[in-house]
Parts: C-alpha cells; sequence; structure tokens
C-alpha cells in the first residue's frame, strides 16, 4: 500500500509544471493544463488551450481580472516584454468552485483559456515566458503564473 501512495507522490512531482517565481503575486498551489510538461507549456497558434490554477485568496475580494506579460527573447540575451491586452474586467466568471466575493483564506480554482496570442507578434515555434497574474479590484496581484511556453501549430 505505501508503495503506491510513494510512487504516486513521486509521479506527480515528475510531471509537475516548473513554475517561475513572479514580480508580482504568490505562485499558485496548482496549475494544471493538458498541454504542459515538467518545462514547457504548448501553446497553440489555431485554437484555445485550457488551464486551472488553484489558489489561496490573500484578501477579502469582490472582483478579479487577469493581466498577461510576455517575456520575448531577442539578440544578444537580451529580453523584451510585451502585455498582451485582454478584455476580461469580470473575471469572476472563470472561478470555478466558488463566485465573488472571495472571503480570506478561501481556495480557489480559476479557469482559462489561452486563447490571446496576437499573430502579428508570436510566430508557430515561439519560446517565450508567460507571466499571467490573476489581480483584485484594487490591482494587487493574487497568484502569478510564470511558465516557459512553446507555440505550436
Amino acid at each position: 500500500m505505501w508503495r503506491f501512495l510513494i510512487l504516486g507522490a513521486l509521479a506527480s512531482i515528475a510531471f509537475a509544471v516548473n513554475l517561475e517565481k513572479c514580480r508580482f503575486g504568490a505562485k499558485p498551489l496548482d496549475l494544471r493544463s493538458p498541454t504542459c510538461n515538467d518545462t514547457h507549456c504548448f501553446i497553440s497558434a489555431s485554437a484555445p488551450t485550457g488551464f486551472e490554477v488553484d489558489l489561496k485568496v490573500p484578501k477579502k475580494t469582490v472582483l478579479v481580472f487577469p493581466s498577461v506579460v510576455l517575456h520575448l527573447p531577442l539578440e544578444n540575451n537580451r529580453k523584451a516584454e510585451y502585455p498582451v491586452e485582454i478584455h476580461i474586467k469580470r473575471g469572476c466568471k472563470y472561478l470555478v468552485s466558488h463566485s465573488c466575493p472571495l472571503k480570506t483564506g478561501d481556495i480557489i480554482t480559476w479557469s482559462f483559456d489561452w486563447d490571446f496570442l496576437s499573430a502579428d507578434v508570436i510566430k508557430v515555434g515561439s519560446t517565450f515566458k508567460a507571466e499571467i497574474i490573476l489581480h483584485d479590484e484594487y490591482q494587487d496581484p493574487m497568484v502569478c503564473v510564470k511558465v516557459n511556453t512553446i507555440v505550436v501549430k
């Protein structure tokens, strides 16, 4: 019995997405996506890619909304930040496990589809880091997901 529990724990660690520390917001409790492995998330250039993020609410919150910054590699080891405009002002409808308002300490699941790639900037085969932040009504970051991504067809 213990062998199965230990093997299950090791398997979940081996397939966990490697999340990097963001400048703002806490790391999520968990990130799930069928397109991620332990090093990258594969983002489709032609169809939405689904993600679910579990997080602990840091303070009482009435509404939430996301923001996205892409960290693009340039020549000579330089990087460029590319903010992506997302037209979601009422992010509460993307909460799976709760509804707004949220209480301090709630463990919630936020679900979103990655369908906001700009074809002018991102091409199939591009690699970059994506920083996806969920903010509260005061624009304070609640959680941040930063992953390595590869754009696929």
